[in-house]
């Protein structure tokens, strides 16, 4: 009996201390530009990588233009047609670590509800690279001007015993 609460008490301890560590801030702004920042806690590292990202979904008709950003930074949909259009960009992600990084994705703004994510709360291995699909989709979408930002979190363990939790 003394076993299971020793081993009950410790479980609860990390897991306290995993909530009270939390993850990083809500940004207080969206970004307007692509901007790299830290974050740490008691027992992780965090690399945020933010992405502005906007999009103006219109009515189409046969004298309409069709504008996509091609710059390969950039998270802008451009000028597309509502009605379920459906437009795509790529973040390439590596990892040059020495250990497998957790990798996962927030968006923010009035255009999340649009956004779809081909990968999400997935790790990385050292020496590995990979692309993530971000879908833009209008079918439920008002005509208008929608913005907001997409953050890459990288989260790292700040001490070898905390890798299995990432």
């Amino acid at each position: 009996m003394k076993k299971e609460i020793i081993i009950f008490s410790a479980l609860l301890l990390v897991a306290i201390l995993i909530i009270l560590t939390g993850e990083p801030p809500e940004p207080e702004n969206i970004t307007s530009e692509k901007t790299t920042s830290n974050y740490s806690n008691l027992l992780f590292d965090y690399i945020i990588i933010r992405y502005p990202t906007n999009v103006e979904i219109f009515s189409y008709n046969e004298n309409s233009s069709i504008g996509i950003a091609t710059d390969p930074w950039n998270l802008n949909f451009g000028v597309i047609p509502g009605n379920g259009s459906f437009v795509r960009r790529y973040i390439g992600i590596s990892n040059s670590k020495e250990k497998y990084n957790k990798i996962y994705i927030k968006s923010y703004g009035n255009i999340t509800p649009f956004l779809n994510f081909s990968k999400n709360y997935f790790r990385i291995k050292e020496n590995e690279s990979t692309a993530i699909e971000v879908g833009l989709y209008t079918d439920s979408a008002d005509f208008g001007n929608y913005s907001g930002e997409i953050d890459v979190i990288i989260k790292l363990p700040r001490y070898d015993l905390y890798s299995i939790f990432v």
